[in-house]
């Protein structure tokens, strides 16, 4: 093998560990820096908002195919609408004075304080 192709060579693995490496190095740095607790509220919610949404959809489509009936279509449907709205207005209020968990709260209680919310919007 020629001094050029060797140094090629080297280059293209550099190149693969970079690609492989950077991504690894940039999680580690972002776990390092604490989200603001409204950020990781805000997040949780839009997170929340993203799944009703996908329901939604899915119950457009299996009744369009004929799976599901109009009256259990429509019943499905406000309920994720009211679900939707409950959550758009929780996203609108949320700020530092009104936070939906304590600032210490990890994920999955964040996710009960939604449902909770959810449950008392109704």
């Amino acid at each position: 093998m020629s001094i050029a192709g060797l140094i090629v060579s080297l280059v293209l693995v550099a190149i693969v560990l970079a690609w492989i490496v950077i991504p690894l190095l940039g999680r580690e740095q972002r776990a390092l820096v604490p989200q603001s607790t409204v950020a990781r509220q805000r997040e949780r919610l839009e997170i929340y908002y993203a799944r009703i949404l996908r329901n939604i959809r899915d119950l457009d489509e299996d009744h369009a195919t004929g799976k599901l009936n109009t009256k259990d279509y429509e019943q499905e449907r406000e309920l994720w609408a009211q679900r939707g709205v409950a959550v758009l207005a929780a996203l609108d209020q949320l700020d530092a004075e009104h936070l939906i968990a304590p600032s210490a709260a990890d994920d999955s209680t964040i996710d009960r304080q939604i449902e909770k919310l959810i449950e008392s919007y109704k």
